[in-house]
């Protein structure tokens, strides 16, 4: 007589049409908690994208200093505290009052703006052996009337916005001690959590989603470092410049300019805008020109700016990482702020590239094109005066690593 405890118990395989249905239960179940949880689903991805940011920094410092890795992010987020309480207290404060003021102006400019106006259109403008006036030109008149009623609304509703976000403020830092709690459970877990993925991808595909995964991995590390690398340099090199030509506000609208980095096409455009009316509501200036000729430098020099970020800073920052074009950027950032806000501009770009390379690999199944490969990065040689120093430092390096294998044998 057999014993049943010695035969394995086995499950019975569900047939296709049932795994179908399944699956697409599933999928709609966890689409209709995502829409009735969106504020949670929100504080989450916050969570994931500090992790994912706090991540390099834990591994360098466990490497390092070789700390436990609980330890290692207790010191990070020690530091990040601390740094928040010095900008707060130093230099954060001087640019909080700068923006306080700013919008104080722009509440004042909106009851003096039609007469404002009418006075730029009556002044000539003097730029050099060159005299502009205005008041020749009917168009012009007719345009800056139409210019100052739309802006009226927006400058007198600042001090509401001011008032708004004051009360939201509280809130907010709720959300942030949420969202930092929630990232630190994820970085102590960080490993466990793509183990855990990786483990949900049948065997014969882990290789592909392996590669997939390091490949998004690499654009979202390129986006967030060449994002948070020039809005640093495009914030200092617009405060520097703006403190030459004298302008009030410099420290802010600094601090505008490297914030409105992150937004794709608009931001440049919206941080250079805000300077030049700033500069258009001067009543006096350094150089003794009249408010429209002062804003006409302004002007240039932020367009001297963008021009040098485009053509300088981000080939070398950024390259072409993501390898989009900027039209397909400006769309992405369209329909991100119509989806998901500001958060959906923020991230249309590397979310954009995420989706091609994984609707790639999608489309190549589907069509039963085998020979999917991820698209190849783009990088640029180093060259000239940089190709020299990079291979000094090889060489240094070589004879560093050579002397240390000698010594060794010895």
């Amino acid at each position: 007589m057999s014993d049943p405890g010695n035969h394995a118990v086995s499950s019975p395989p569900w047939q296709p049409t049932t795994r179908v249905v399944a699956g697409i239960v599933l999928l709609a179940l966890i689409g209709y908690l995502a829409w009735r949880l969106t504020q949670v689903v929100i504080l989450l991805i916050l969570a994931l994208l500090l992790a994912y940011l706090l991540n390099p920094l834990v591994v360098r410092l466990t490497s390092l200093v070789r700390l436990p890795r609980w330890a290692a992010i207790l010191v990070i987020y020690l530091g990040i505290f601390l740094l928040f309480a010095g900008t707060t207290t130093g230099i954060g404060l001087a640019v909080s009052q700068q923006l306080i003021g700013l919008v104080g102006d722009l509440e004042v400019f909106s009851r003096n703006l039609p007469l404002l106006l009418e006075n730029l259109i009556r002044s000539p403008v003097h730029l050099g052996q060159w005299t502009l006036d205005l008041s020749q030109w009917s168009s012009v008149e007719s345009l800056l009337g139409w210019v100052g009623g739309a802006l009226e609304p927006m400058f007198s509703s600042a001090g509401a916005v001011i008032g708004s976000i004051a009360g939201a403020t509280a809130s907010f830092v709720g959300l942030i001690l949420v969202c930092l709690i929630l990232s630190i459970y994820l970085l102590i877990d960080y490993g466990v959590i793509g183990v855990f993925l990786m483990s949900l991808v049948p065997t014969p595909y882990r290789s592909d989603f392996q590669t997939l995964f390091e490949e998004t991995n690499g654009v979202w590390q390129s986006f967030f470092r060449g994002q948070m690398i020039l809005g640093l340099a495009v914030g200092a090199v617009t405060a520097i410049v703006l403190s030459i030509l004298r302008l009030p506000f410099s420290l802010g609208l600094g601090l505008i300019a490297g914030v409105l980095e992150l937004v794709p096409t608009f931001g440049p455009f919206i941080a250079g805008l805000i300077a030049v009316l700033v500069a258009l509501f001067q009543r006096t200036n350094a150089w003794g020109l009249s408010p429209l000729a002062f804003a006409l430098v302004v002007a240039a020099a932020a367009i001297l700016i963008q021009q040098a970020e485009n053509n300088i800073l981000v080939p070398r920052i950024i390259g072409r990482s993501l390898k989009l074009h900027p039209l397909v950027v400006l769309l992405a950032a369209i329909c991100g702020g119509i989806l998901g806000g500001v958060m959906g501009i923020l991230l249309a770009a590397p979310t954009v590239a995420t989706m091609r390379l994984w609707l790639g690999y999608v489309y190549s199944k589907v069509t039963g094109t085998e020979s999917w490969r991820p698209p190849e990065p783009v990088l640029r040689e180093p060259s000239g005066t940089w190709r020299k120093s990079v291979d000094r430092v090889r060489r240094w390096r070589s004879r560093r690593l050579g002397g240390e294998s000698g010594s060794e044998r010895t």
